[in-house]
């Protein structure tokens, strides 16, 4: 047995995380065993008798390895299956325009929509690149704007690329990013028929602080949106709720924000919820208190929540080879941060994707 190349030390409180990098997974030691346990680790074959419970859990968890093994051909076919897997991911933006006006939003809300034509070619685009790659799972990934401004752009899709998928017994799910404030029992109803999976919401802090952020005509869109978060909840008892909560140190109020959502939420509601953490782009790194986060988090779990901060150890979407994000102009790139005035590839009527500049990592 050898020590994972992988392993790192960081210190945290009082007290020290040993995490490794391949696995994900972590343990925390204190400062008087820290160099104890590191000793182990380097040198698994020297404790085998003394620690072989230990010394098997951390084989278990990736932190000791076998000696044939060599971790970065691991980590490299990881990202392989990751970036070359059967499932196609087609992110579609159908709107630019917004019923609110965020202002930390990086977007220009320009009314921009997909026009009949272009959903055409997208129907195209559907049938062309399932039926001539070996795609086993296609997700439908539905951003804006605010998408649900152009809800039946959204419908006529996502109804003919489920009839299509359920010919040829290829896996089919929606998920969508929103404000919240569009949805309703109806068109709830409608996503359920149209398997929509996965609901990612967005939240700005209290009541109060929200409707400064989301602001609505005669109504607030934070009480609109809790209210359609319980409609999800009963109508799609299957469907994943993410609530994103984009926070700055203005905003970063552990207590009366959990305690206002729970004002909405019933604790069936909340226990369906993944509450991520997710700081602003605007808000220094540097300005962030991270034991307000570790406070968050604690509270967030005690009153049923989930919790998660930042967006975690992941590979991004963009980097895989069946990814492709459509525009509400119709055409088509890789990333859906890129302006469309800047877009390298359109749908031709075929459903091919004609690019004018080919994306490096193809090659």
């Amino acid at each position: 047995m050898k020590p994972s190349k992988y392993n790192i030390c960081l210190p945290y409180d009082d007290k020290y995380v040993i995490f490794n990098g391949v696995t994900k997974r972590f343990f925390l030691v204190s400062s008087k065993n820290k160099d104890t346990f590191l000793q182990i680790l380097d040198s698994p074959n020297n404790y085998q008798e003394q620690y072989a419970p230990f010394l098997q859990q951390m084989a278990e968890e990736g932190f000791i390895i076998e000696d044939s093994i060599e971790e970065l051909k691991v980590i490299q076919q990881q990202y392989e299956n990751l970036n070359n897997g059967t499932t196609y991911k087609l992110m579609i933006l159908p709107t630019y325009a917004c019923n609110v006006n965020c202002w930390y939003c990086t977007q220009k809300h320009r009314n921009k929509k997909l026009s009949n034509n272009d959903v055409k070619r997208i129907k195209a685009h559907i049938v062309y690149y399932l039926t001539h790659n070996d795609i086993k799972q296609l997700n439908l990934c539905w951003f804006g704007g605010e998408p649900l401004i152009n809800s039946h752009c959204i419908e006529e899709i996502a109804t003919f690329a489920k009839t299509f998928c359920q010919e040829k017994d290829i896996e089919y799910r929606n998920t969508i990013t929103t404000n919240g404030t569009l949805l309703n029992r109806q068109l709830l109803e409608k996503m359920k028929t149209l398997n929509f999976t996965f609901f990612q919401i967005t939240i700005d802090g209290v009541k109060e602080e929200h409707d400064q952020v989301k602001v609505l005509k005669g109504t607030s869109a934070y009480e609109t949106t809790m209210k359609n978060i319980c409609l999800i909840a009963e109508i799609l008892p299957q469907a994943e709720i993410c609530l994103r909560y984009n926070f700055s140190m203005k905003n970063l109020k552990p207590k009366s924000f959990i305690h206002s959502l729970n004002n909405y939420l019933p604790s069936n509601v909340r226990n369906r919820i993944k509450l991520s953490i997710m700081k602003i782009w605007q808000e220094d790194e540097r300005n962030i208190d991270g034991s307000t986060i570790d406070d968050l988090v604690e509270i967030a779990s005690q009153n049923g929540y989930v919790a998660n901060v930042g967006s975690g150890f992941c590979v991004c979407y963009v980097d895989s080879h069946h990814f492709n994000c459509i525009f509400p102009n119709g055409m088509v790139d890789k990333c859906n941060n890129n302006d469309f005035i800047e877009c390298r590839g359109i749908i031709a009527e075929s459903g091919v994707i004609e690019w004018k500049q080919e994306p490096t990592f193809f090659n």
